[in-house]
């Protein structure tokens, strides 16, 4: 029989036990060390002010190969699942100082060959050691506070040294932003080229491969509430209330994925009071509120559903944003019914607000 493992194929003599077929087998546990070497990327003119050096950065990282115990494993070719945690020289120690990071992720092999190409996405918290203060560090225009969302996303190409030790070369993207709770938050995007080593060690498990049950591709209904603060410039402010009640139709596409369909009615007490302040006109609280209608696409493991939808406003009294927004949200099955959700609302590439809450299946 043959497949896919970190090595390449299937061996050969794999025994077939109750539907399953047991593969070459590797060690359970890894650490690694990854260098990286980039630049803050001037994605708003603004950031330029801040942009003097290269952006170094060491990721120490520790992740579990895992197996195929559970379906979503098999379907994503036995990923890796870990914490890592990043400390970050960013180019500019009077405005910025270093930036720190620790966040879970899961590396997705994406071929098997002697090149074993994977996706490695996670996020976490971030921490920025100089952020904007209007006495003392008024020259940050890009990070309104020291604790800060942080997004990780890294394209790398893996080669084995030998069954212990291997060695990696990647192109990586590290985002940190508070999603508007503090202003200023135009965001820093770190892209850099990274290399890093690994180590192996732990007892030897063998993949599974099993005869999986398909998901029936059925419609399915979700009704979601979701919470959280924002702050509007200028910065110091007052935080203002926002959420969200939403509606989702989705489908499951595949064994890995869904899609779906949406509405949502935000409610974001800032709203009037910018409309006060861009038009000088009278406004009154129904001007907070805002519909909108999206597409999304989810990948699904297990549990966890990660999904990206971009919608439009059908009625909004606000313009100042645009007509279009983006949703970028993780999803957790607490039981059949219940689900825990944690979303980023943006405008193109302008945070909006970070809202955490629930949602129920019918």
């Amino acid at each position: 029989m043959k497949g896919f493992t970190q090595n390449g194929l299937f061996p050969s003599n794999g025994d077939e036990i109750n539907n399953q077929v047991t593969l070459k087998s590797f060690y359970s546990n890894a650490i690694k060390t990854t260098f990286h070497r980039g630049a803050i990327l001037p994605h708003r003119s603004e950031v330029t002010e801040v942009i003097e050096k290269s952006a170094l950065s060491i990721e120490l990282s520790y992740y579990k190969t895992t197996f195929g115990k559970k379906a979503w494993q098999q379907i994503y070719s036995y990923p890796k699942v870990g914490v890592s945690a990043l400390a970050i020289d960013l180019g500019n120690p009077k405005v910025l100082g270093n930036g720190f990071g620790v966040f879970p992720f899961i590396e997705l092999p994406l071929n098997h060959a002697k090149i074993n190409w994977s996706f490695k996405i996670g996020y976490g918290l971030g921490y920025i050691q100089k952020p904007f203060d209007r006495e003392k560090n008024y020259k940050n225009v890009v990070i309104g506070s020291p604790i800060n969302a942080l997004i990780y996303a890294n394209m790398l190409g893996n080669i084995d040294v030998s069954s212990v030790l291997n060695t990696s070369f990647g192109l990586s993207l590290i985002h940190f932003s508070n999603g508007s709770f503090a202003r200023p938050n135009l965001g820093i995007n770190i892209l850099s080229i990274n290399l890093g080593a690994s180590y192996s060690f732990g007892k030897k498990k063998p993949f599974i491969k099993s005869k999986l049950d398909k998901r029936d591709h059925l419609w399915s209904k979700k009704l979601m509430f979701g919470f959280g603060l924002k702050e509007i410039p200028p910065a110091g402010g007052p935080r203002y209330w926002v959420s969200s009640y939403s509606f989702n139709m989705m489908k499951i596409r595949a064994e890995k994925s869904s899609f779906g369909f949406g509405a949502d009615v935000f409610y974001n007490s800032s709203l009037s009071d910018l409309l006060v302040r861009d038009s000088s006109a009278a406004s009154s609280s129904i001007d907070n509120f805002r519909l909108g209608l999206l597409a999304m696409y989810s990948f699904d493991f297990g549990k966890v559903s990660v999904s990206v939808g971009v919608g439009g406003y059908v009625i909004s009294n606000y313009k100042g944003n645009g007509s279009i927004y983006s949703k970028l949200e993780t999803r957790y099955a607490v039981s059949e019914k219940i689900f825990l959700r944690l979303a980023m609302k943006t405008h193109i590439a302008v945070a909006d607000f970070i809202e955490t809450g629930v949602g129920y299946n019918f």
